[in-house]
């Protein structure tokens, strides 16, 4: 009693319509929907931005100290 299995059925790919000129006809129509910030809302982006990669600079720097620190004490020092 075996099973007849069907072939799988491929999935015919869409057409590639107006090439390189349609394709940049979609990047426009699509940049026209985006809506962008205020000049506000970017400036104060940017400035968490900038303050949360000092914070985190500042936080790496005193790990890779303590570990360090911490290395140099059970190995007993640098030669």
């Amino acid at each position: 009693m075996a099973d007849k299995h069907k072939p799988p059925q491929r999935i015919p790919l869409p057409k590639a319509k107006g090439g390189l000129k349609g394709y940049f006809a979609e990047v426009a129509a699509e940049m026209r929907k985006v809506v962008w910030p205020t000049r506000a809302e970017t400036v104060r982006l940017t400035g968490v931005v900038l303050i949360v990669c000092v914070v985190f600079s500042i936080y790496l720097w005193a790990f890779g100290l303590v570990v360090g620190t911490g290395i140099d004490a059970i190995l007993g020092g640098r030669p």
